[in-house]
């Protein structure tokens, strides 16, 4: 188009944003959305919420505060700077060249630059595919980072030597190559050594200070130039050749910090081992004696670190240490020498002393060194089956880890049907370094999937993201993956959608009658089918929310009917109806409110939404409303509207709110809910068998976040128990097994203090006694006695764990009640004077007991 008319240019560019634009929509809704893992992620995701809130004036004054606190950040900061300004020096510079070239012809100077950049495209190109990945294993991000000043100053001064066209295409083309295909990633990785919390600050800084700044220095350093100078091509080359000369001294300060905090990092044990070796590349004599002098001194983390990296970074070295290696009190340093050590290094007597060790580990890695031997060391097959056929679960799993290495896959399916966790485990962890190339592995894979093991289930799960049975393990493992998103952790919910999109698509189908679930499947499915991309799927899901979350809506208006209707009504068992029909909308509202959150998730989990969520769940009405902004900002309208009614604890007022209507009772009797059909009913005929035990618990505060269905399976772990007025339940000094809930009636905390009983507290119905006393084992601190008759439910240890484990939001609400006992505790505390601090706290205390 250039060779007659450079205007059209503009046609054909807008055309090919928009269609970009228009491409990047449309494959934005059918890629798969992975959720957050990435801590780093992640906080730059809460700094764009951050900055949505308090304005980015206030977040980069914030971010000015680092400049002091870390050399690095004001090196990196300072290099950033510089470069700036030389590269818009040297695009002022070409710009220059160029105009002069082309004669002041607008067309063949558009030709020129069109050109030119197409060969700084190719140059990157190349740069990024075949010399990057050389230079940054080879030589290391320290010198990788010196890479484009030294050829920025080769470049000025060429241009000073000899300002043609060819000098001035050399400094623009291998200057813009090398900062996107080289510098760029340098850069990224240079970012490892600072703390995560750190890289958000950083960018701000870069963002909003470095790259305005570098543009008003540089139009303002020009300007002077012309004022007071010849502004010649070569006057620019000298400037050029200064400031590029400060470009390398900013690189060299900034590559001798990075150095140093990669090696401060080494000692927190806060950089991995591929980092490390990304950061150093080839080490120096004096780097190879410091991580020597790691693996000789350090800590029990940092010498097999120091050990590792040796052995990556320097091989002879670590050969040459082999023996001080192998003579090491650390076992996981014996281990190393063996694994990482050149066959060669390795005697025969040395694999012989190695296989008398008493870490299987030791054991298992001379195994495979002597394996690797030519010919191969007679004793290692004997060892890896003396290994297999032991005792000890972690000498299996040591056998298990050297099969990956000897090709035995029939021990790592044996390891996979093996009764300890611990060497299923380390079998699939051989299996994926085997490539998943393990014949007969497809059925005990597929078992791991749903291992009672946590860890076991998640790491199956992992390698489900990357491999997939054929034939007739197929349809298991989608059920085995649907199952898993119905499990109660998150991760494993988390790996189970990854894994289906990954790798059985045709499992998200099975998903969609989790969909009309009351526990947590229902939201892990709606964020699993909205993350794969499907559009059938979506609009599926779509659909499904937009009833449901118009029914929660309905359902919490209907709540403070409800509500209204139980004031009217008193005490009696008439008003306790009309609050279980409270609590079972309630119920559903939250339902509908759990699915909602999970789609908004899925959709803007990139867009730091796990802070907006905090926020509307927060308790301080600044955050909440803060939070509902946010929300209702980020859309879309018909899954965020809904769903901000239901987090506006202020959108239905149940102080004006009237009493239940006949009919509207009538509707409720047949609501397609269980729990709203059943509290309906007890609306009409009167509380059903069981509804004043659910009751009391959900105004338990350990259980109120707990929903009917959860409470109602707790509830059949509990027993019921009378006591008549007067009567002992537990004496001071008693060893605690049970949990007390008071349903009716009152208990009188009380201790003996010189002879006479001290009452500590009085607690009434919905009131938890003794449940610290359950957890640690400690001797009753107080008595117990009922003050009336009094009927309680309780919850012996056994039953309490084995619903903690289930239900780990019950553990958290324990939590929760001791830390606000404690800063109750500690508040009362600073308000007494010196002589009120040995004073009993009476209602503090009388949970623990």
């Amino acid at each position: 188009v250039a060779l007659y008319a450079t205007e059209p240019l503009l046609f054909v560019w807008a055309f090919g944003a928009a269609s970009a634009a228009l491409m990047a929509e449309w494959v934005e809704r059918r890629l798969f959305r992975p959720s957050f893992v990435d801590d780093a992620d992640e906080l730059f995701a809460h700094e764009q919420v951050v900055r949505h809130r308090q304005g980015a004036m206030r977040v980069v004054r914030g971010a000015i505060q680092y400049l002091t606190s870390s050399r690095l950040v004001l090196a990196l900061v300072l290099l950033a700077l510089v470069m700036q300004v030389t590269s818009r020096v040297g695009d002022y510079l070409v710009a220059l060249i160029f105009v002069a070239a082309t004669h002041n012809s607008l067309q063949e100077l558009t030709i020129l630059i069109g050109n030119a950049w197409l060969a700084s495209y190719v140059v990157q190109l190349v740069i990024s595919l075949f010399v990057t990945p050389w230079v940054l294993d080879k030589l290391g991000v320290k010198n990788a980072i010196m890479a484009l000043p030294i050829f920025t100053l080769i470049g000025f001064v060429a241009v000073a030597v000899n300002p043609v066209l060819a000098t001035s295409l050399f400094l623009f083309i291998v200057r813009n190559g090398l900062q996107t295909g080289l510098d760029d990633p340098a850069q990224s990785v240079l970012g490892g050594a600072l703390p995560a919390q750190v890289g958000p600050k950083l960018r701000v800084l870069l963002d909003n200070v470095v790259l305005p700044g570098a543009a008003v220095i540089t139009g303002i350093g020009l300007l002077l130039v012309q004022q007071f100078a010849s502004a010649t091509v070569q006057v620019l080359a000298v400037i050029g050749i200064m400031l590029a000369v400060l470009f390398i001294a900013a690189a060299l300060r900034v590559r001798g910090l990075y150095v140093t905090a990669i090696y401060e990092r080494l000692r927190t044990h806060a950089v991995s081992l591929s980092d490390f070796q990304r950061a150093l590349g080839r080490p120096t004599p004096a780097q190879i004696d410091e991580l020597q002098g790691f693996v000789r001194t350090g800590d029990d983390r940092s010498r097999p670190f120091a050990a590792a990296a040796l052995g990556r970074l320097a091989p002879e070295a670590f050969a040459a240490m082999a023996p001080e290696l192998l003579a090491s009190p650390d076992a996981s340093v014996r281990r190393l020498a063996l694994q990482l050590a050149l066959p060669k290094a390795i005697t025969d007597l040395q694999l012989e002393a190695a296989a008398k060790d008493p870490d299987g580990w030791v054991v298992a890695a001379a195994a495979v060194a002597g394996a690797a031997h030519d010919p191969p060391w007679d004793q290692a097959r004997p060892l890896l089956e003396r290994l297999w056929h032991s005792s000890d679960p972690n000498r299996q799993a040591a056998a298990v880890w050297a099969a990956a290495f000897t090709g035995d896959r029939k021990t790592v399916v044996d390891g996979m049907r093996d009764g300890d966790a611990v060497v299923r485990l380390e079998a699939i962890r051989s299996f994926a370094k085997l490539k998943a190339d393990v014949p007969e592995a497809a059925r005990p894979m597929v078992a791991c999937l749903l291992d009672d093991n946590l860890e076991v289930r998640r790491e199956a799960l992992r390698q489900a993201a990357r491999w997939a049975p054929t034939g007739d393990e197929r349809p298991a493992f989608a059920n085995a993956l649907v199952a898993s998103l119905a499990s109660g952790d998150r991760e494993v919910r988390r790996l189970a959608s990854e894994a289906m999109a990954a790798q059985a698509p045709e499992a998200l189908v099975l998903t969609l009658p989790l969909l009309e679930s009351r526990e947590h499947a229902a939201a892990a499915a709606v964020e699993a089918l909205i993350r794969s991309g499907r559009p059938d799927l979506f609009r599926r899901v779509k659909a499904h929310l937009e009833h449901n979350l118009g029914e929660g809506v309905k359902s919490a208006r209907m709540s403070t009917h409800a509500a209204a209707s139980s004031r009217m009504r008193g005490d009696g068992d008439d008003a306790a109806a009309y609050a279980f029909l409270r609590i079972a909308l309630d119920d559903f509202a939250d339902h509908a409110t759990d699915s909602g959150l999970g789609a908004m998730r899925a959709l803007h989990g990139k867009r730091g939404f796990a802070t907006v969520e905090r926020g509307v769940l927060s308790t301080e009405p600044q955050a909440r409303a803060e939070g509902l902004e946010t929300l209702l900002n980020f859309g879309p309208g018909w899954l965020a509207g809904p769903l901000a009614q239901l987090l506006d604890q202020d959108a239905f007022d149940p102080a004006t709110a009237r009493a239940l209507s006949d009919v509207e009772l009538e509707a409720l009797a047949n609501h397609t809910d269980k729990w709203i059909h059943q509290a309906a009913g007890a609306a009409t005929n009167g509380l059903g068998d069981g509804m004043k035990e659910l009751i009391a618990l959900k105004r338990v505060p350990l259980f109120s976040t707990l929903t009917l269905e959860q409470l109602s399976s707790i509830d059949q772990l509990m027993v019921t128990r009378h006591y008549a007025k007067g009567e002992s339940i537990f004496l001071k000094g008693d060893v605690g097994s049970e949990l007390f809930v008071v349903l009716e009636g009152e208990i009188r905390i009380h201790v003996d203090h010189e002879g006479r009983e001290v009452t500590l507290a009085r607690l009434g119905p919905s009131s938890v006694v003794g449940e610290m006393a359950v957890f640690d084992d400690q001797p009753r601190s107080a008595g117990a006695q009922a003050s009336d008759n009094t009927t309680v439910r309780v919850l012996r240890r056994d039953r309490l764990q084995a619903l903690v484990h289930e239900h780990p939001e019950v553990l958290l609400e324990f939590v929760r009640n001791l830390s606000q006992r404690i800063r109750i505790m500690n508040e009362q505390l600073e308000s007494a004077g010196p002589s009120d601090q040995t004073t009993d706290r009476p209602r503090e205390a009388a949970g623990s007991v």
